[in-house]
């Protein structure tokens, strides 16, 4: 029987899957620092009620990112709830807390950029109800995404008993541990971290998506409204920017269904595939430079930034080579 992480010269290779994550680090520094610079000082005016809530989201973002693709390198034995770290760092027990709680943040943050577009829109001065309770809610959505994971550590098993118990479940040679790096069986086949995932992705999106309807119906019924204060041209405006927001935070979830898909099917029929549990760690990984891809591109003061520095940058390299050509002038002739 083959180990559960041997040389095998693909993906499921431990070397081979820790070099693309080495260079997915290296690659996802420049991008997220770019996003950054152009969040702070290239955002405009019309956009400045949201630039800390887009900084907040965008640096855990960047956080769950490196948590996954530097510090952690999950090497998961997927269906069961167990996994070697591969990373800088050997602290299972911190690694998958860590990581489930960064994702968590994230979407309660996504949900943060939506209340504030209704907030700012439609709700300030006119829905004291909401004024009101918008930030409890904004607490509890908090709390919930840093705390719903703590249960399952409750009953985290005896790991021995544990080991045992997924080795015999598994096509593959399980061992205790590979280079001196132990094996974490945060269940031994409970449900319980599953409906946590459940709970607080279903607490968010089920506020996110109605929040996302009402600021589109109430801006296309406001550029409707002849009488309204409001020039056509504001309501373009802003629907615009809140159908940028829309693709800016869909997006990653789209290039993400499908890994997501995959782990349910497996874990619903049992289903162990060591380069498939890889590949999907790796697009799990890419959440976060699609995220800042899709902001840069899709807002056009940041497209133009990015189009005029991606210009600047290739007229410099040019410049450069043309000084380095040797003009070859003739002599003089001497009569």
């Amino acid at each position: 029987m083959e180990d559960c992480i041997s040389n095998s010269c693909d993906i499921a290779d431990p070397r081979i899957y820790t070099m693309i994550f080495h260079v997915l680090t290296a690659i996802e520094i420049s991008i997220h620092i770019f996003g950054i610079y152009c969040i702070l000082w290239k955002t405009p005016i019309q956009m400045s009620s949201v630039t800390w809530l887009m900084l907040n989201c965008h640096i855990l973002n960047v956080l769950l990112d490196f948590s996954i693709s530097f510090l952690s390198i999950p090497f998961i034995f997927h269906p069961t709830f167990s996994g070697v770290s591969l990373g800088i760092l050997d602290f299972p027990e911190l690694e998958v807390y860590l990581v489930l709680t960064l994702i968590g943040l994230v979407v309660v943050s996504i949900w943060g950029i939506y209340e504030n577009r209704y907030y700012v829109l439609f709700a300030k001065g006119n829905n004291s109800m909401w004024c009101w309770i918008r930030k409890p809610i904004m607490v509890i959505n908090y709390l919930a995404a840093i705390m719903f994971f703590i249960p399952p550590y409750f009953v985290i098993p005896n790991q021995t008993e544990a080991y045992l118990k997924t080795a015999k479940g598994l096509p593959c040679r399980l061992e205790p541990s590979y280079d001196g790096r132990k094996v974490f069986l945060l269940s031994d086949g409970q449900g319980l971290p599953l409906y946590c995932i459940c709970f607080v992705f279903v607490l968010t999106i089920s506020q996110c998506i109605p929040l996302f309807i009402v600021i589109i119906i109430k801006l296309i019924l406001q550029g409707r409204k002849k009488e309204s204060a409001i020039s056509s041209r504001t309501v373009k405006i802003r629907k615009k920017f809140v159908i940028a927001l829309v693709i800016q935070t869909v997006s990653p979830f789209f290039l993400i269904s499908l890994p997501v898909e995959y782990l349910a099917i497996a874990t619903f029929i049992n289903y162990y595939n060591r380069s498939l549990n890889c590949f999907s760690m790796v697009l799990f990984s890419l959440h976060g430079i699609c995220s800042t891809l899709t902001m840069i591109l899709i807002h056009q003061p940041y497209r133009d930034v990015t189009i005029d520095t991606i210009y600047k940058l290739f007229a410099m390299k040019r410049k450069t080579n043309n000084s380095r050509k040797i003009s070859v002038i003739p002599p003089a002739i001497q009569l």
